[in-house]
C-alpha cells in the first residue's frame, strides 16, 4: 500500500487562522485538540506560487521558501509539516516544527520517526490500542490528501 500524504497538524484555531490566511480548505480535526491541512499540488502552489524550489534533504515540496512561510504562520502558534512518502512498507517520512516564528525541530527526514517526534513535540502521546503518536491522531487513516478531503469533506 502507499501512504502519500503532505499537510499541517496544529491546533484546532491556529489551522483554522491559517488556512483562512492563504485562501486554503478548512481543516479536519483529527483529535479533540488537533486538526490537520492536506496539502496537494494546488494547496502548496497557492502557499508558492510561481516559484524556483530547493528543497531541504529528504524531502519532495519543503523548501526554505515554504519554511519561511510557515515562520511567519506560527507567530503565535505551533505548525507541525509533514510528508509521507511509502510504498509497499518502504520510503521515507519527514517533519519539521514551526512554533513563534522559529524552526524547533528539523527539518528532519528518515525512514522513521520524524513524525512521531514531532508530534510529541505538539503534546500527542500514544494511546493504546494505537503504538505511536502517528496512530493516536489518526494520520493512517487516509493515504493521500486527496482521499483525505474526499473522505471528510
Amino acid at each position: 500500500m502507499a501512504h502519500f500524504v503532505t499537510g499541517l497538524i496544529a491546533r484546532h484555531a491556529a489551522l483554522r487562522s491559517f488556512a483562512t490566511a492563504w485562501s486554503l480548505p478548512l481543516p479536519i480535526a483529527l483529535t479533540d485538540v488537533l486538526s490537520l491541512l492536506p496539502l496537494g499540488a494546488e494547496q502548496l502552489e497557492r502557499l508558492l506560487p510561481d516559484e524556483q524550489h530547493e528543497f531541504y534533504d529528504g524531502f519532495n515540496y519543503l523548501s526554505p521558501a515554504l519554511a519561511r512561510v510557515f515562520k511567519l504562520g506560527s507567530e503565535r502558534c505551533t505548525l507541525l509539516y509533514f510528508e509521507t512518502e511509502y510504498f509497499g512498507g518502504m520510503g521515507t517520512q519527514g517533519a519539521a516544527v514551526f512554533r513563534d516564528g522559529e524552526i524547533v525541530f528539523g527539518p528532519q527526514s528518515a525512514e522513521l520517526g520524524p513524525i512521531n517526534n514531532a508530534l510529541a513535540l505538539l503534546g500527542v502521546r500514544p494511546v493504546p490500542p494505537a503504538v505511536d503518536e502517528f496512530e493516536t491522531v489518526g494520520l493512517q487513516r487516509h493515504r493521500s490528501a486527496d482521499e483525505w478531503r474526499a473522505a471528510e469533506g
